[in-house]
């Protein structure tokens, strides 16, 4: 196996942008024609306007990190692209319908560069596009019986409903934060959280489903024991991952972003940034963030979220959140190494890249 570079030398390279950029896009391809194929049918055998606002989000610019991750770890545990191409567009399916619905719960304005489904169409519809989506991915998932046979169809079943389940509960964790107007949390209180989720539906999710697609049969195949590290892995490389897009969401150009820039102010979710800032502000400054924070937003002006966002730099929490993604990055790939039943070819290389990529990437 190559010698994994050590996370201090690692820190001073970038990431190979070209190998990322080139497997993002085609993983995106793939899925996107499997999607035109599917949607075809469905507006062919159902009710067509259905089909065309399912459409909406997936069709929107995204980057395809889940599709690719899926496919790259298929390839490198020795398979093929169309062995994984079904739960591949699957888990596109959920994180759209994922989403659709977090739209609704947050009260969202903008999605990818465009208003969101809720304020284009209202809450009712919004929340029966994700229902349907949902319902789509599970339908998709059916037909890996014949993809991948009986018992891999079955293990990837179990990875989504495993994923599908610590998402949710993530979710209540974090709607449970804010309808209960809680601020007194810890970093370790925000890791949780992300770690259910984000991690089991960004990385842990399609590394597993990826590997299980491109296994060899029987007894050949990796033991549950060789899987275990993909969890914190996937874990590690999560965190990072939502701690950026959280910064992101701060200080991002807003063409290249997609989303709402602050809108993680508007909405008051507790990111470890503004966690940080609420533990560390004076006393006066903190009583005026939280009367902002717990304020609909509805009723927020945007003069006191400027305020609050420079208040957070100025205390240092935008640093205090780069340098936690830093560090869970730097985890992310020490942990690398032990994935030695992988092959050593460009899908692997992109899974170690992938690793600096959700840091480094600007949207």
């Amino acid at each position: 196996m190559v010698e994994v570079i050590s996370s201090v030398e690692r820190q001073s390279t970038q990431h190979d942008s070209a190998l990322v950029a080139r497997v993002l896009a085609q993983a995106r391809a793939d899925v996107l024609a499997e999607l035109e194929r599917v949607f075809a049918e469905r507006r062919r055998t159902g009710y067509g306007p259905l089909y065309d606002l399912l459409a909406d989000y997936p069709f929107r610019e995204g980057k395809g990190l889940r599709p690719a991750i899926c496919f790259a770890a298929c390839r490198a545990a020795g398979g093929r692209t169309d062995q994984a191409l079904i739960s591949a567009t699957a888990l596109e399916l959920f994180h759209n319908a994922f989403l659709v619905h977090d739209d609704v719960e947050d009260g969202s304005e903008f999605r990818r560069g465009k208003v969101t489904m809720l304020r284009a169409h209202g809450a009712p519809i919004a929340i029966n596009v994700g229902d349907a989506t949902n319902v789509l991915a599970v339908e998709l998932l059916l037909g890996n019986t014949g993809a991948i046979g009986v018992r891999k169809a079955l293990l990837v079943l179990n990875e989504v409903e495993r994923m599908a389940r610590e998402s949710a509960e993530g979710q209540a964790i974090e709607l449970g934060w804010i309808a209960d107007r809680r601020f007194d949390l810890e970093d370790g209180d925000y890791i949780r959280m992300a770690y259910k989720k984000t991690c089991w539906y960004t990385v842990i999710a399609p590394l597993r489903i990826g590997v299980i697609c491109g296994s060899k049969p029987g007894p050949l195949a990796p033991l549950d024991a060789e899987l275990l590290p993909l969890v914190e892995l996937g874990f590690l490389a999560g965190i990072a991952f939502q701690i950026h897009d959280d910064l992101l969401n701060l200080e991002a150009d807003e063409d290249l972003y997609g989303k709402e820039i602050g809108g993680d102010l508007w909405e008051g979710k507790r990111t470890v940034m503004l966690l940080h800032f609420v533990r560390v502000a004076p006393a006066r400054v903190r009583s005026r963030a939280l009367r902002i924070l717990t304020t609909p937003r509805s009723a927020k002006l945007e003069k006191d979220v400027d305020w609050l966002r420079a208040e957070m730099e100025r205390a240092g929490s935008l640093d205090h959140g780069r340098s936690l993604a830093r560090e869970y990055s730097e985890r992310a790939l020490e942990k690398d190494g032990e994935l030695s039943f992988l092959e050593e070819n460009d899908d692997r290389r992109f899974l170690r890249e992938m690793l600096q990529y959700v840091i480094h990437r600007v949207k």
